[in-house]
């Protein structure tokens, strides 16, 4: 299924756009083209630029596509594999593993069992979500099993900044009590969710450490991938790597995605000066010290940067990015090899374009669709998750 010569452009560039009435995964080619080619018919996501490998963030992020599409049947497949495999086939006390694929010796398996926080947070927020709008209980419970789990091995309390979500479990604690943090893993629209549906108070202590992160570390106008906390209230940027690239880029979706009405969105983007004009195409590397761009970005980051360079009101920048991506259509999948994070980051800022879905000011998922998809005899799909 193909879009329509220029029409992506023309939806994404209006100025109102209008409600899409959508109710089935078939009614969003890009979801369906992306779930032909990239999910198995178990329901493992494969990354097949990398060693056809799997991780924690391409089934987390799959699960909240599949919500957005109302395709609840792809959404039970991904969980029921991410339980399975990367859980110890239960979720409630696990984590899941951030990394499966095949080792030295042929074995599909577990590669590194800890545990990546983002993909966990955003797995924790599709499961909630999916709980309330498609009316389960089963799915919330889960949902918030996660989320208790986060709260106890991913949150730390550091001196001077207060809760913060570390990238993991083991491995980002450096000497001298200093630790190493990704503003992209923070994405505010769901820690204000989990503020508002956890017991603990530890989320709102989260988001108040996670605004002096993100302030901290854009304060060149551009994101570093990775910062490091040196206590005492300072940030520093790497020694020998302050670059803003494949991880940085999700911190200006993200934020180009948040409600309006949060009273962080104008103060966090005004403090970011990055748009195309400066660099002519995206660049695949920005150093956020000297502010200088290097190599060609992929079809991705000018996708992800569309909804930033909207909440901007960067027009030419803007204008420019959808032009590309136009371009690249291929089958509703973006460039001739598809590339999973592109298409993730594409499915992501052009579905929130498009107006399929957006945040809440409480972080609430708000979809277009209204009722739980039927099939052609009028049934809903209804089976339980896995546990």
């Amino acid at each position: 299924m193909t879009l329509a010569p220029r029409k992506l452009i023309v939806i994404l560039l209006a100025t109102l756009l209008p409600a899409i009435a959508q109710s089935c995964p078939d009614d969003w080619p890009q979801w369906s083209a992306y779930s032909r080619y990239f999910i198995q018919e178990d329901g493992r996501v494969i990354e097949r630029s990398q060693k056809a490998r799997t991780t924690s963030e391409g089934q987390a992020y799959s699960l909240f596509h599949a919500l957005v599409a109302n395709d609840r049947a792809a959404f039970e497949r991904v969980l029921n594999w991410t339980v399975n495999n990367l859980a110890r086939g239960d979720l409630r006390r696990h984590l899941p593993a951030w990394h499966w694929g095949r080792d030295d010796d042929g074995r599909w398996r577990i590669l590194d069992p800890n545990p990546a926080s983002d993909a966990d947070m955003w797995l924790a927020y599709s499961l909630i979500e999916a709980g309330r709008l498609w009316g389960s209980e089963d799915y919330r419970q889960l949902g918030m099993a996660v989320l208790n789990n986060i709260e106890a091995r991913e949150i730390r309390h550091l001196d001077g900044l207060g809760d913060i979500v570390v990238p993991g479990p083991e491995g980002f604690e450096l000497p001298g009590k200093r630790w190493k943090l990704n503003p992209s893993y923070l994405p505010i629209q769901l820690l204000r969710r989990f503020a508002a549906v956890s017991p603990s108070r530890r989320w709102g202590r989260v988001l108040d450490a996670t605004t002096k992160l993100l302030l901290a570390s854009s304060a060149s106008g551009i994101v570093p991938d990775w910062i490091i906390y040196a206590g005492k209230g300072k940030f520093e940027l790497e020694p020998n790597n302050a670059i803003g690239s494949y991880d940085a880029i999700r911190v200006y979706l993200w934020l180009g995605m948040l409600n309006d009405a949060d009273p962080l969105k104008s103060r966090l983007l005004g403090q970011l000066n990055f748009t195309s004009d400066s660099y002519g195409l995206p660049p695949e590397r920005i150093d956020a010290r000297s502010r200088v761009g290097s190599g060609r970005a992929p079809i991705g980051f000018k996708a992800a940067l569309a909804p930033y360079f909207k909440a901007k009101n960067a027009r030419r920048s803007l204008r420019r990015a959808i032009r590309m991506i136009d371009r690249e259509w291929r089958q509703g999948l973006l460039a001739d090899k598809p590339v999973y994070y592109d298409q993730n980051l594409a499915l992501f800022a052009l579905a929130w374009l498009e107006k399929r879905f957006s945040f809440a000011a409480d972080g609430r998922l708000i979809t277009q669709w209204k009722q739980p998809c039927t099939d052609a005899a009028g049934n809903s799909s209804s089976s339980s998750p896995a546990g």
